[in-house]
């Protein structure tokens, strides 16, 4: 695919744009606490960031109660929110994409994803935003990405998704649009490939430069 061809770039959230590793393992131990449940470390929780919060809890615990997430929504999410640290790029990225004329969007596993977004700061740098709420079918399925491309009036043909784990290149090739691999969670450059990158990178920073270059290979 051209660059020229390429209308939008879509990202995930967890891991690609954000750093939320830190502040989503104080709460997930906070909740443990609660109800005296096995503590977990960074690296398990890394482990599960990208899945739907009811099958990252289960993958970590054995199992999932309704009432785990009331009390994380009503006690957790605001401090959650406020402990988002953001990579390098978070902002400049998609600003130089959309300077490009290149439309951008969020799509997460994490459910209610646009608050996530808007309370971070960095909403006015997308077109869109999906988040687990908003389909029916969780990644790895190819509905959100294909959700986000119909809101924005664009084929996926002319799309490219970036993230950083093998659920978010499966994605993109289920959606048939082109995966870019970031290294800044629990996946390295050759796992990302494996699962169907076309590039894999260790910053967000690398993407409009990998983006631009498919228009000087045309």
């Amino acid at each position: 695919m051209q660059i020229d061809s390429v209308k939008a770039v879509l990202f995930d959230f967890d891991m690609t744009l954000m750093d939320t590793s830190h502040i989503i393992t104080e709460c997930t131990n906070l909740l443990a606490d609660r109800y005296e449940l096995r503590r977990v470390t960074r690296d398990e929780t890394l482990a599960v960031i990208g899945l739907p919060i009811l099958d990252s809890w289960a993958a970590l615990w054995g199992r999932f109660e309704d009432e785990w997430l009331d009390y994380y929504r009503t006690n957790f999410r605001g401090m959650e929110h406020n402990g988002f640290r953001e990579f390098p790029g978070t902002r400049d990225v998609p600003a130089r994409i959309r300077d490009a004329g290149i439309k951008t969007g969020v799509v997460s596993n994490r459910r209610f994803a646009a608050s996530a977004v808007e309370q971070s700061g960095i909403g006015a740098y997308f077109d869109v935003v999906i988040g687990l709420e908003d389909v029916s079918n969780p990644k790895p399925h190819p509905e959100p990405i294909l959700m986000a491309l119909e809101s924005l009036g664009i084929e996926p043909h002319g799309a490219v998704y970036v993230g950083d784990a093998d659920i978010d290149m499966r994605t993109a090739v289920a959606a048939d649009v082109i995966g870019i691999g970031v290294t800044t969670g629990n996946f390295g450059a050759s796992e990302l490939l494996s699962a169907g990158a076309s590039h894999a990178c260790a910053s967000l920073d690398e993407i409009p430069d990998i983006v631009f270059a498919m228009r000087q290979n045309k």
